[in-house]
C-alpha cells in the first residue's frame, strides 16, 4: 500500500497510465487538479464535469486556454435529469460556492468543517454511461472523483463502463458526512467485488481526519 501526500496524488498515478490518457474529473470545482492534470499529461484528454453555474464558469475562465481539457456544466450521478445540490460557502466569503457542496445533504462533516451549507442550486445530472455513449468513450484510463459522497452512486449506476476503467482515484470518508454516504470501507468492498485493488491511500489511519483519498487500480 502507497502512503502518499495528498498533493502528490499525479505523481502516484502517472505510472499506472499511458502518455495519453483519457481522463475524466468529477467535481473539478474551479480546475485547479484539472490544469495540474492537463500539464501532466499533454497528450491526454481531460473531461471535467462541473454542475454548480458559477463555480463551472469559474472553471471555463481558468481552463478555456487548455486544448486538451473539455468541459461540462454537469454532474456525473446515478440518474440522468435535474437534482438539487447544497451549495458550501466559507463564513467570511458569504455569496461565494466553495468547494464541498454536494449532491447530498451535509450531515456529520458540519461538526469537523466551518464550511456552511446556506443554499441550494438545480443542477444537471448524467449517468457515466449515457454521457460515454454519446461521447464515443470507450474506455477510461483515470476516473477522478470528488464529489462529497457520491462516488459510490455514481460507479454502481456505470454498469457499462465499470469494465472499462483502469484507475481510479475517490474521496472517501470515515464519517457519514452527507446523508446517505458510503464509508471508505464500503468503497473498498465494492471496488474488490469489481475487480480494483486499493493501491494506495493519502492517510495512514482514519483517526487523523474524517475523509482522504484512495486510489484504486484494475486487476488484470
Amino acid at each position: 500500500m502507497i502512503i502518499f501526500n495528498s498533493h502528490k496524488a499525479l505523481e502516484i498515478i502517472k505510472p499506472f497510465l499511458s502518455d495519453n490518457p483519457i481522463i475524466v474529473e468529477a467535481g473539478a470545482f474551479d480546475g485547479q487538479d484539472t490544469k495540474k492534470m492537463a500539464l501532466q499529461w499533454p497528450n491526454g484528454i481531460i473531461h471535467a464535469f462541473e454542475p454548480v453555474a458559477e463555480i463551472y464558469e469559474r472553471l471555463l475562465k481558468n481552463t478555456s486556454m487548455l486544448n486538451n481539457v473539455h468541459q461540462y456544466p454537469l454532474a456525473l450521478s446515478d440518474h440522468t435529469g435535474i437534482s438539487e445540490f447544497y451549495v458550501s460557502e466559507k463564513p467570511n466569503k458569504p455569496g461565494i460556492a466553495s468547494q464541498a457542496g454536494s449532491l447530498h445533504k451535509p450531515k456529520g462533516r458540519l461538526k469537523h468543517s466551518p464550511l456552511i451549507f446556506p443554499r441550494m442550486a438545480t443542477v444537471q445530472t448524467i449517468m457515466l454511461d449515457q454521457w460515454a455513449d454519446e461521447n464515443g468513450i470507450r474506455a477510461i484510463d483515470l476516473l477522478w472523483l470528488d464529489t462529497q459522497g457520491h462516488e459510490l452512486a455514481i460507479l454502481q449506476a456505470a454498469l457499462k463502463m465499470i469494465d472499462h476503467i483502469k484507475v481510479i482515484f475517490a474521496e472517501v470518508s470515515f464519517i457519514e458526512s452527507y446523508e446517505g454516504q458510503p464509508l471508505y470501507q464500503d468503497v473498498v468492498a465494492w471496488m474488490a467485488e469489481h475487480n480494483f485493488e486499493q493501491v494506495g491511500r493519502d492517510f495512514v489511519d482514519e483517526t487523523k481526519s474524517f475523509f482522504g483519498n484512495a486510489l484504486f487500480v484494475r486487476r488484470f
